[in-house]
């Protein structure tokens, strides 16, 4: 029995060119899914950050929302080095009204949230809060981190009070501004000094420093993946 010419089946030729069409079809499909897997990582590492970003925001917000408008505990409410500032908020515990300690700062984790424990008394919540007003600067084993952002590398934090001459500032990661302040006495003209070294604390006699008020706090973040930072200023008991 013979067989016909068209019965003899694909040649090698054929054979090699389907082959290859096969294959650039696949690598083009590929390639899609890829972008494609590639894209939704992207967005979904986006969406975390921003979520972290809310997240942030949110929690100043509340935290100035509960912030000290003065001096209740007896000495000033807030503290300012050149990494972290710190305030006392208000803090309600088992519909039992307490204080609470919280601070932001930076290290090498990237931006940090830290928080006390609740304090019920003004002779416990002293205790803590006078460690942390000698160097503001120095993390105590006491807090505990609540929030954590990587993403942020570096903070300025300015304090608004009813004393221009005492608002202090803390850059992540950077010095503290060292012009020289002018402090005035009542009934005289102050005489130039110049101001301490970074992270720094000041004891002054001037009663206007001494009765002077919380108003606010202004925040700067700086981000790692975005040219532009977060602002964000707050009136004590309040939020802008």
């Amino acid at each position: 029995m013979k067989l016909r010419v068209n019965d003899a089946g694909f040649t090698l030729v054929e054979v090699l060119v389907a082959l290859i069409i096969m294959a650039v079809v696949g690598l083009m499909a590929w390639r899609g899914m890829d972008a494609m897997i590639r894209g939704r990582e992207t967005i979904d590492r986006r969406s975390t950050q921003d979520a972290g970003y809310v997240q942030l925001v949110r929690q100043f917000e509340r935290d100035c929302q509960e912030m000290l408008s003065n001096s209740e505990l007896g000495v000033k409410p807030y503290a300012a080095g050149t990494k972290n500032v710190w305030w006392v908020r208000r803090y309600r515990l088992d519909n039992i009204d307490a204080w609470m300690i919280v601070g932001f700062g930076m290290t090498p984790a990237g931006l940090q949230r830290w928080t006390s424990r609740p304090l019920k008394g003004r002779a416990d919540a002293l205790t803590v809060w006078q460690a942390i007003l000698s160097d503001p600067d120095l993390l105590s084993t006491e807090m505990k981190v609540s929030l954590e952002i990587p993403e942020v590398v570096s903070q300025q934090a300015q304090v608004l009070t009813s004393n221009p001459s005492a608002t202090q500032a803390g850059q992540g990661n950077q010095a503290a501004p060292t012009t020289p302040t002018t402090p005035t006495t009542p009934g005289g003209s102050g005489t130039p000094t110049s101001a301490n070294p970074p992270g720094t604390q000041t004891t002054s006699t001037d009663p206007a420093e001494k009765n002077e008020l919380l108003n606010g706090i202004a925040m700067r973040w700086g981000l790692k993946t975005m040219p532009f930072p977060i602002t964000r200023s707050c009136l004590a008991g309040t939020s802008l």
